[in-house]
């Protein structure tokens, strides 16, 4: 038999944990040592590190996710969520992408054809440029307060609420 502890915690990490729920049967552990172990129990050893299983894996820091109408994705880092989050909505809505390259900061595109484009008056950082998808890029040299801006915008494209209907959580807040 599994020691097993009791410990409170408030509304919004309830809702989170039923939020991340995947089928009915699934008890809250299970769905808690999904999203924070993310390795079957077998391989779970006390005090043992969880690392990326792929040499050359993205980094990873802090546990981020994505919500597009209920489903939850997971991602490894801020970058990866952000990219997630625009692959999902270029599926719910075919012109998405083409919309959201018209979006812009003073000095830069949301997302462009060429990591050049991206970047206006400072081409040398389109070096942070990561393809998207389908010959698109997305600027990756941001911070989570810009990625909450933008993901407010797309999902405005697409006809989608921020916070109900989209979200990112990093460590099962949202951003």
């Amino acid at each position: 038999m599994v020691d097993r502890r009791e410990i409170a915690i408030d509304l919004d990490v309830h809702r989170a944990i039923e939020t991340a729920r995947v089928a009915l049967g699934e008890s809250e552990n299970d769905i808690l040592r999904r999203l924070l172990l993310a390795r079957p129990r077998s391989q779970a050893r006390r005090g043992a590190a969880v690392r990326p299983a792929i040499a050359g894996a993205p980094r990873s820091r802090g546990l981020w996710s994505v919500v597009v109408g209920g489903r939850h994705i997971p991602a490894a880092n801020l970058k990866d969520a952000y990219r997630v989050l625009l692959r999902e909505l270029a599926a719910i809505r075919s012109d998405f992408l083409d919309a959201f390259a018209q979006e812009r900061t003073r000095d830069r595109r949301f997302i462009a054809r060429s990591p050049e484009a991206l970047y206006g008056r400072s081409p040398h950082l389109a070096r942070h440029a990561q393809p998207l998808s389908n010959g698109w890029f997305f600027d990756s040299n941001l911070s989570v307060s810009q990625v909450a801006r933008r993901a407010r915008i797309a999902a405005r494209l697409c006809g989608l609420l921020y916070g109900s209907d989209v979200r990112i959580l990093d460590n099962l807040r949202e951003i």
